[in-house]
């Protein structure tokens, strides 16, 4: 490795991940492409995360520590992003593994197409997610029978083809990414959930020069996760609701397509709700569910807490009977926002969510 300027920098945020860290950066270490520098930040871990990492002996490892937790891997990859120094960047997350020569075909594909990203939406699927042993696990193929199109240069097409129609897959460690184009394009992860939305449709939005495999290069650790009844963690995934669509309508105003904004509103609102606040509200569903949401969000979002308990109400219609709910009956008759902007936004919401 060139000691200025490795070809790759590989981003590893950690967060209690003693358990399956030590797998995650053999696969790393064992790399047929051997130009990087394996960046791990811990999120300040309560277990031996850190001392698992110490406990390599490599000169590409560079271990850094969070000063506070952050809560997000998309805040603790920034941190990763300010620090690297290659040409590219790659993320991975601390429990999955990537296969031998995944850094040497993204890599030789990006330099060969003069690409700003490479990447790909397949991977493998682990069936045991508590594998210890790379020559034990036995993986499944995520299969993409959709054709690889070429991106387009035009703006709106490729917003279409890429982020809404699956033309490429938003998580991180699907792809490689130019380290210059996301430095001069100030492109990093915000502090919301699903921050790899925010990122991915900044990555689409500003380059075409994205040149897609067709091939497994990461295997995921799919672990059984449960939802949170922390009513400030509930907060957190409904804000990136509203987070979201302000950014969406903010970054496509320039276009002057609404019919555009509708359908990406339309798609991620969708993604968001299902992905990060269904799996709650299917786990504790109860009389008073929507009188704890409106508590938890009313100290952060003011009046802006009836705008999203409006818009919880208007997604879960014909999944749950909330017309028994008398708590949310009461609050949304009593809180509809007076600001205009918000029932504008709401009635954009609604049209988008009934059509």
């Amino acid at each position: 490795m060139s000691e200025e300027t490795p070809k790759i920098s590989v981003i590893v945020p950690m967060y209690n991940a003693e358990k399956y860290l030590s797998l995650c950066i053999n696969s790393i270490l064992a790399q047929t492409f051997k130009d990087f520098e394996l960046i791990l930040i811990d999120d300040c871990s309560k277990d031996k995360t850190l001392e698992v990492a110490k406990s390599f002996n490599d000169s590409r490892i560079k271990i850094l520590q969070n000063e506070k937790n952050f809560g997000t891997p998309g805040a603790t990859r920034n941190v990763g992003i300010d620090a690297a120094r290659g040409e590219y960047i790659y993320f991975c997350d601390n429990d999955d593994v990537i296969l031998p020569n995944a850094l040497e075909i993204f890599y030789s594909t990006a330099k060969i197409n003069n690409a700003d990203v490479s990447t790909t939406k397949k991977s493998y699927y682990a069936q045991n997610p508590d594998f210890s042993d790379m020559k034990d696990i036995k993986v499944t193929f995520n299969p993409n029978p959709d054709p690889l199109t070429p991106v387009s240069p035009d703006l709106k097409t490729r917003i279409y083809q890429e982020l809404l129609n699956g033309g490429i897959n938003i998580t991180p460690w699907y792809s490689l990414y130019r380290r210059n184009f996301l430095l001069e394009n100030n492109i990093k992860f915000p502090d919301e959930v699903a921050e790899d939305v925010f990122f991915s449709f900044d990555v689409v939005y500003a380059t075409s020069r994205i040149i897609k495999l067709d091939m497994p290069l990461y295997i995921w650790r799919q672990h059984l996760s449960s939802a949170s009844h922390n009513p400030n963690r509930l907060q957190k995934n409904i804000s990136s609701v509203v987070a979201l669509s302000d950014y969406i309508e903010k970054k496509l105003a320039p276009l002057n397509d609404r019919n555009l904004t509708v359908l990406a509103l339309t798609f991620w609102i969708n993604h968001v709700m299902a992905s990060y606040v269904l799996p709650f509200i299917q786990k504790t569903i109860n009389p008073e569910i929507s009188d704890e949401i409106f508590k938890a969000l009313e100290p952060h979002f003011g009046e802006k807490s009836s705008f999203v308990l409006a818009l919880l109400n208007l997604y879960f219609q014909g999944k749950f009977v909330m017309q028994e709910n008398k708590v949310l009956s009461i609050n949304l008759n009593k809180m509809i926002p007076e600001n205009q902007n918000l029932k504008n936004k709401l009635a954009t919401i609604e049209q988008i969510l009934k059509a």
